[in-house]
């Protein structure tokens, strides 16, 4: 199955503002962030690793709804759903 996934701030300038992410049928959130390590590590950008951790530093949301009233890491996907990465604000 795939999924649209948009991001912004640093995820946007190494990864691209919205990109599709094949997962298995079954995938849940946590799926997805392991999918977007790999991708990480193939392109070497280290600094991206503390975004795609186990825990998660940032806001996501599957088709408008965040993570943290559905399943947490464990919401399941479908085909055509859209998730948003929202990081944490830099600078000061």
């Amino acid at each position: 199955m795939k999924v649209k996934v948009r991001v912004f701030g640093r995820l946007a300038e190494v990864l691209g503002r919205e990109f599709e992410v094949e997962l298995e049928p079954d995938a849940r959130v946590k799926d997805l962030l392991a999918k977007l390590r790999k991708i990480e590590q193939k392109i070497g950008e280290n600094s991206l690793i503390p975004y795609f951790k186990d825990d998660p530093q940032f806001i996501i949301l599957v088709n408008g709804f965040n993570i943290q009233t559905l399943k947490k890491l464990n919401t399941e996907l479908r085909n055509g759903d859209t998730i948003i990465l929202f990081p944490p604000v830099e600078g000061g």
